[in-house]
């Protein structure tokens, strides 16, 4: 039941996304779309598959130097444990599942890629290009609406599992 509920909400978020959901200039800055990449990072928490991860332990969402995502997801009421820090340095990281790194970051998306290699840390980023260059997840906008590409090459040398469902609403980027 809860499974067939959690498919039917996530199919109905790609659907609209992917309709007629036009994001205009003022929500652009934050809000809406903020709020709508914050609920698939939550939702992604169903949908990927991390080596020795069990439900039961905390779920952590790391978001290097600040975004606007982290309230979206603190506001997200939550049937999962989930924890979303901040982090200013990327070396203060010991441990998480997902990495938001937010298009204004300053450390070089290399950088980030070369400290998780072949680690099960998905790692999601809201900059073009970033997909190709080897982030798990990144937020794109095509025709003004929001949307997602996945790189499986890099996905998989994580040692990251992801569902079929989710890979059939996702731009396969190489």
């Amino acid at each position: 039941m809860m499974k067939t509920r959690n498919h039917l909400f996530i199919l109905s978020v790609i659907i609209m996304l992917m309709g007629g959901n036009t994001i205009s200039a003022q929500e652009n800055s934050g809000g809406k779309e903020y709020a709508l990449k914050a609920d698939f990072l939550y939702r992604f928490v169903d949908y990927v598959y991390w080596k020795n991860y069990s439900k039961k332990q905390t779920f952590k969402i790391a978001i290097l130097e600040g975004s606007p995502i982290t309230n979206s997801l603190l506001d997200i009421s939550k049937d999962k444990k989930i924890e979303v820090k901040e982090y200013k340095n990327l070396n203060d990281i010991s441990f998480c599942n997902i990495l938001f790194v937010p298009y204004n970051c300053s450390i070089p998306i290399e950088t980030i890629l070369s400290k998780y290699a072949g680690k099960p840390v998905l790692i999601v980023t809201e900059q073009n290009g970033f997909g190709k260059k080897g982030t798990h997840v990144n937020f794109v906008k095509v025709d003004n609406k929001l949307k997602f590409e996945v790189n499986l090459k890099a996905i998989n040398k994580a040692g990251i599992g992801i569902s079929s469902f989710l890979l059939q609403h996702a731009i396969i980027v190489q």
